[in-house]
């Protein structure tokens, strides 16, 4: 049985925001990732692939989607502020990865040409990105963390509803 107590209902729209948030994260790292990897032993042209954007091109749209939502929850402008420098600290890790993508897609390349395949070096490689990942998505679940604390418990609830309804399956 769960407990339903006002103070457990009011932390459940800050877990939820923050769960979706962690989840969506973990989803795109990990949907480049493999998506990249599949790419790259297809012999497709990774970087020209993966990203939608330049890296200041896709900071800028994040950002307004960001303040979008902030506006929608009534931010004031100095959690705006507050939560554009935790989220551009946090995700700074994540700038780094594009070209983490372009040096494991060459090694990908010269395991995969090689006249024997050396499966040791390529879990070695896999596994080397994966902590990559996992380094840069604890900084980001941290900033999301630091963000979401930034807003008030009513802020939070507010932004949890007008994600769920974004987000109903259709």
């Amino acid at each position: 049985m769960t407990d339903q107590t006002p103070a457990s209902r009011a932390h459940r729209p800050r877990s939820r925001w923050l769960t979706v948030i962690a989840l969506g994260a973990a989803f795109v790292a990990g949907g480049v990732t493999t998506s990249g990897l599949a790419m790259a032993a297809e012999g497709m042209a990774m970087h020209h692939h993966m990203m939608m954007g330049p890296p200041g091109e896709m900071h800028a749209m994040a950002m307004a989607h960001v303040d979008k939502m902030l506006d929608q929850v009534a931010a004031t402008p100095d959690q705006k502020a507050r939560i554009h420098d935790i989220l551009k600290t946090g995700f700074a890790p994540m700038a780094g990865m594009r070209g983490d993508m372009e040096a494991t897609h060459r090694s990908l390349h010269a395991i995969l040409s090689a006249p024997t395949i050396d499966r040791d070096a390529l879990e070695h490689l896999r596994a080397s990105h994966v902590a990559g990942i996992d380094v840069a998505s604890h900084g980001m679940t941290k900033a999301i963390a630091d963000a979401a604390e930034v807003l008030t418990p009513d802020q939070r609830a507010k932004m949890a509803a007008i994600m769920s309804e974004h987000h109903k399956p259709s």
